[in-house]
């Protein structure tokens, strides 16, 4: 009965994610068709250029709260603990969109070749702190999994309709920048009227905490860094070393790839909660660890599977004149999502053991390795050279996050080695008696 209740629980917090992960990517299966054909390439290839910039300014404002912010929740003991959480890391959000925002304004108003995109860039950023504040990591942090699949999938339908009426030619391209930065700030205005009046109690934010919540989150910084750098550097050293067609080629590529990982990252993220209590209670069966990670990587493998299968038929179909050459990069594209299943359980079962140093370490390692790889392969192949890049780059860092957890082990068994590893022994349970309970610094006269 026990194997049954797990396997529904854990089943039913992954649909939940996954089915709103699904109904939300209606938004980019209508929009990348409708733009590669109202835009053009040329257009097209800028979008995907500025929208690979601007997403550095997103995984700046994220920092990894979507790992570090739900673990602490999971963790709290009180509702004035995951108040504390909740506002300290709000206002950390802030902070570092004040920060990113002026460095890439002044970044792009200096470098020639991005100055007559200025407008694109401020477009991006302005649209971009309204997203700030849907808390899709408060929303997994109390497990209201559901609440954040529906609001998931009506921002992106209601930013699909907006798409739909306002952009008709290249001269609307700062319509379609806008849009693909929007659901996040219509989730915003979704979000905060359900949960305030009784999910969130008020908690004066206070620098120390925010700073506190930096510190935690710092090394998942550092991975979601350097996870932007190889999403976003093919498509810029296209731009840069080719032309706008070529990234359009392998901007419309990613996005199959990019569909899949959304869905399945945020799966991933979502079932942290669920880890967390798996690796502090020992337990066994479907609410194992390993059982949750085999879940995880079937997902990912399949999906890498359809599309290396699909693209020959679809791609071509679906995308329009222009971009057939994008198919055997779409297939490439799959084995990257396979290698980035590898990725995903095993930083999942790192970060579950707040073994963030270790996963930041494989991260940062493998965008180098990445980058020094892609700029041959792209100078020699092109877009196809940018995709084998970065399936050599994702299976670098799956080996060596292997060999990091793999280390971290007793041998012979399958649970951490504590004793020679402190970072591992802060995740553990605690006992109530003690003052070991990990908590955040609180602003009392706040």
């Amino acid at each position: 009965m026990r194997l049954k209740a797990g396997l529904r629980g854990i089943g039913g917090d992954a649909l939940a994610v996954g089915l709103g992960q699904l109904a939300a990517f209606i938004y980019p299966i209508i929009s990348l068709p409708m733009l590669t054909r109202l835009l053009g390439v040329n257009a097209f290839g800028r979008v995907v250029i500025t929208v690979a910039v601007l997403q550095l300014l997103v995984r700046l404002c994220d920092y990894g709260f979507s790992v570090s912010a739900v673990r602490r929740m999971a963790m709290a003991k009180s509702e004035r603990e995951r108040s504390e959480v909740i506002f300290s890391t709000l206002l950390a959000v802030v902070l570092l969109w004040s920060t990113g925002a002026c460095v890439l304004l002044l970044a792009v108003s200096i470098i020639p070749s991005m100055r007559d995109d200025f407008v694109l860039y401020l477009v991006g950023a302005v649209v971009i702190l309204g997203g700030i504040g849907f808390p899709s990591w408060l929303l997994q942090g109390l497990r209201r999994l559901r609440l954040f699949a529906v609001i998931t999938a009506v921002s992106r339908g209601l930013a699909l309709v907006g798409l739909v009426l306002t952009v008709r030619s290249p001269d609307d391209i700062e319509w379609a920048i806008a849009w693909q930065f929007a659901p996040p700030t219509i989730a915003t205005l979704i979000a905060w009227p359900i949960l305030a009046p009784r999910a969130v109690k008020w908690a004066a934010p206070s620098l120390k905490a925010a700073r506190y919540a930096l510190t935690d989150g710092r090394h998942l910084f550092l991975s979601s860094l350097a996870q932007s750098l190889m999403g976003s550097a093919p498509v810029v050293v296209l731009g840069l070393i080719s032309t706008p067609v070529h990234a359009a080629h392998y901007g419309a590529a990613e996005r199959f790839g990019n569909a899949g990982r959304g869905v399945l990252f945020t799966v991933t993220d979502a079932l942290m909660p669920r880890m967390v209590d798996a690796r502090n209670r020992n337990s066994r069966g479907a609410s194992s660890p390993a059982v949750i990670m085999s879940a995880i990587f079937t997902l990912f493998a399949a999906g890498g599977i359809v599309l290396l299968i699909a693209a020959p038929w679809f791609v071509p179909w679906y995308l329009g004149p222009g971009y057939d050459d994008v198919v055997p990069t779409t297939q490439i594209i799959g084995l990257a999502l396979v290698a980035s299943g590898g990725i995903a359980v095993l930083m999942l079962d790192l970060n579950s053991q707040r073994r963030y140093s270790q996963t930041a370490a494989a991260m940062m390692c493998g965008a180098i390795v990445h980058i020094i790889i892609l700029v041959p392969m792209v100078m020699a192949f092109g877009a196809i050279g940018a995709a084998w890049a970065l399936v050599l780059g994702e299976l670098f860092i799956t080996a060596v996050l292997f060999v990091l957890r793999w280390r971290g082990r007793k041998p012979g068994t399958d649970t951490p080695e504590i004793a020679d590893n402190p970072e591992l022994a802060d995740a553990q349970p605690t006992n109530p008696r003690n003052n070991d309970t990990e908590k955040e610094p609180v602003d009392h006269d706040a």
